[in-house]
């Protein structure tokens, strides 16, 4: 069925998906809690379950480029694993000459950059792919407005001048969490009173997710108003931390289910994750969504139906929900996408035409996107954009179609799920030997 795991062209003929896996560890949760140990003064462990992406590679990287010392083993051919942090970064190699790259991940770069001001003196932050194209002016002001000095407020960002936090760093809150979260990581290090927004946060729920990070290695955060405050220093947890099942990657495998084809995801726990309110969306589509413990089992009726909701604070839903939409009877209708615009890819632009090359019925303004379901999409070639949401989005898009769909830039999904064809592969032999026992 497949030409590799992680071939740059996949195509997939039309099929059903069905069975159980086990969720993989939460990108999102995985890059706060390797930076929280990499602060903290002792040791510590976190267990992962999932080959590591190229997004959490170079949060490793940038923080061993800062003087930690951090250890990677794999486990169940490189399904699984343990990362340790045994030394923590150091201020005095951070003060040397070092360059960050951080591939073409936005979390590492805009976690670390409020770090590298606050250490940094000639310290250059790099980044590949759409990366260097993505906004980092607010945070750089807000830092900037502390004394530092860069050499740019764009990727690469050259540390000029080192900061000496003061009173409360002000930023804008409905730009990115990102840039929040940052400056959270900073918070225990320096004399700073915390952080003020001066517009309402978007995307809440992340940092949120920042805060249990941070709540497990010992710094507890106060959010009052618009001021958040963290009391409390950096200290390893006792034993070996889990973290998280991915919601967002869970998404794509409840979205699939279909007809007398039921998947299981295993390994979901509640969390501060906003993504696991792809439940809720599902659930008002018209699908059965059943919990047991950290499992979530999800079936669903001949034909789902269009709804309308908000995805301003679910940005990485959207491309998957879009094609559960495409095959739903009615409308569907998203707002709140124009962040999306500011990903790996424009994501508006991108979905809409996975969407139309497959012959679903789309279109999209400033900040929304229109869907008119159909019964079935025909199939055809897919350009992920680079996009590794974009491209699990038309994998699993290939099942509601007629005909195959071949995906150009497949092995994007090495970004965040380099496990996500084999787990296809897994889920649709399951779903075809199912067929053959009950013909």
């Amino acid at each position: 069925m497949l030409n590799s795991t992680l071939s740059p062209i996949v195509t997939l003929p039309p099929s059903a998906l069905s069975g159980s896996l086990d969720a993989i560890s939460s990108k999102s949760d995985l890059h706060r809690l390797i930076l929280c140990a990499a602060l903290s003064p002792k040791a510590s462990e976190i267990r992962y379950h999932a080959a590591l992406s190229k997004d959490i590679e170079a949060t490793v990287g940038v923080l061993r480029a800062l003087g930690a010392e951090i250890s990677v083993e794999a486990a169940d051919n490189g399904r699984s694993g343990k990362i340790t942090a045994l030394r923590p970064v150091d201020p005095e190699s951070v003060r040397r000459k070092v360059t960050l790259d951080c591939g073409e991940s936005g979390s590492t770069a805009r976690f670390i950059l409020p770090l590298a001001a606050l250490y940094g003196k000639d310290v250059t932050i790099t980044g590949s792919g759409k990366l260097p194209e993505r906004p980092f002016e607010d945070l750089c002001v807000c830092l900037e407005a502390m004394g530092a000095r860069f050499s740019s407020h764009k990727l690469p960002i050259r540390v000029e001048q080192t900061m000496k936090p003061h009173g409360f760093f002000e930023i804008r809150g409905d730009v990115s969490s990102q840039y929040i979260t940052g400056l959270l990581f900073i918070l225990p290090l320096c004399k700073a009173a915390g952080i003020r927004l001066t517009t309402p946060l978007a995307s809440a729920g992340y940092v949120e997710l920042t805060g249990d990070a941070l709540r497990c290695y010992g710094v507890a955060v106060e959010w009052k108003d618009n001021e958040l405050r963290t009391t409390g220093s950096y200290t390893a947890p006792s034993g070996i931390t889990d973290a998280q099942g991915d919601w967002s990657n869970a998404a794509f495998w409840l979205a699939a289910a279909k007809d007398t084809h039921k998947i299981t995801l295993n390994g979901l726990s509640l969390s501060s994750q906003p993504d696991r309110r792809v439940l809720e969306l599902l659930s008002e589509m018209g699908m059965k969504i059943e919990t047991h413990g950290d499992s979530v089992c999800a079936s669903a009726p001949e034909r789902t139906h269009g709804i309308l909701f908000d995805a301003s604070g679910i940005p990485d839903l959207v491309p998957i929900l879009c094609v559960r939409a495409a095959v739903s009877k009615g409308a569907t209708v998203i707002s709140g996408t124009h962040r999306l615009r500011l990903k790996e890819s424009d994501r508006v632009q991108a979905v809409c035409r996975m969407l139309e090359a497959l012959g679903g019925k789309v279109r999209a303004d400033e900040d929304h996107i229109y869907i008119e379901g159909c019964e079935r999409l025909h199939g055809g070639t897919v350009n992920s954009f680079n996009d590794h949401r974009i491209a699990m989005s038309a994998a699993i898009a290939s099942t509601f179609c007629e005909n195959p769909v071949t995906i150009t830039g497949a092995n994007a999904v090495a970004k965040s799920y380099p496990g996500f064809f084999e787990d296809f592969r897994t889920l649709a032999e399951n779903a075809k030997t199912n067929a053959e026992e009950h013909a």
